[in-house]
């Protein structure tokens, strides 16, 4: 039997909610820790601007942010499957940060794998759309 979709989805919306959290500083430590828990160890992503990122730099990326963006708000969405086994699944969605400055949205490709019962993600690729 494949993997729980709607799991793996829920995963999406549940970790940026604790990054929305963690970068305007309405979380606190128990958030960061449960926003890094999402990661497999050897987790790896490429951003948006085309720079790959290791999962220790990823959590110094939220250490680094907390509370540093109060006006952030992020919004997932479109969320769609691309392939499904038994224990992983790739999905892309589409994120949209809004900040006094302005709006970023991007195409975000994620392969998410099941451990344990947990969503876990291995890696992320991002891409700019406005």
């Amino acid at each position: 039997m494949a993997l729980n979709v709607d799991a793996a989805v829920e995963s999406i919306h549940t970790m940026h909610v604790l990054i929305e959290k963690v970068f305007n500083g309405t979380g606190n430590d128990a958030d960061l820790a449960a926003l890094t828990d999402y990661f497999t160890n050897d987790f790896e992503m490429v951003g948006a601007a085309g720079k790959r990122i290791s999962f220790e730099q990823v959590k110094g990326l939220f250490a680094n942010n907390q509370g540093k963006m109060p006006d952030i708000k992020i919004e997932t969405y479109d969320a769609e499957v691309l392939m499904q086994s038994v224990d992983s699944i790739v999905l892309t969605y589409t994120e949209k940060h809004t900040k006094d400055s302005g709006i970023l949205i991007r195409r975000s490709c994620a392969l998410i794998v099941e451990e344990q019962g947990k969503m876990l993600w291995r890696y992320l690729q991002e891409t700019f759309l406005a």
